[in-house]
């Protein structure tokens, strides 16, 4: 793939900050027409980054990069909150990709990479539990009052139920839900 100094993916990976385009870090944020603020546009930097490289390169160790930036990004990014939120949409999203996979098998993710996220769910989950209290007191992005009675805690909790019950995907539900 020709190297775009407008493609943030790519400028991630190559000076290997994958986990700073996974929380949308402001030189790696993928600008994107969106109704509400996020930490990073994750459906649009799905579709106009990530899926268009797999495509582009089959790169065999992509898969395990983005988990590995997953797991980074939950385990050392300063803003928790922000990681542990970030990292819930991009799983959501990619049991999404992987579901519209299997129900259109012709479609815009028929070729789609598989990756094992269940080291990520298991993260997940555990960072959920040790920050309850400060997730529910965050009111940032979908944890605005418009959207929730408890912060970040609700919609993290809606998704987690829905990537677990609705998506087929690991389980990052936590036991202190």
């Amino acid at each position: 793939m020709s190297s775009n100094p407008d493609n943030v993916l790519q400028l991630a990976l190559a000076n290997d900050e994958l986990e700073k385009f996974i929380v949308g870090e402001p030189f790696y944020f993928q600008e994107a027409k969106a109704d509400n603020e996020e930490p990073q546009n994750v459906i649009a930097a799905f579709d106009q980054l990530v899926l268009p490289h797999w495509l582009q390169t089959r790169d065999a160790s992509f898969a395990a990069r983005f988990i590995a930036a997953m797991l980074k990004a939950l385990a050392a990014y300063p803003d928790r909150n922000r990681a542990i939120y970030a990292v819930s949409d991009w799983l959501w999203y990619y049991r999404f990709c992987l579901s519209k996979k299997a129900s259109q098998p012709q479609g815009k993710y028929a070729e789609l990479f598989d990756a094992d996220m269940g080291a990520v769910a298991l993260s997940l989950k555990q960072q959920l539990e040790a920050n309850k209290a400060a997730l529910i007191g965050d009111t940032r992005w979908a944890g605005a009052a418009w959207n929730s009675k408890a912060g970040l805690w609700e919609p993290l909790m809606r998704t987690a139920l829905n990537v677990r019950d609705k998506l087929g995907g690991p389980d990052f539900v936590p036991s202190n839900i």
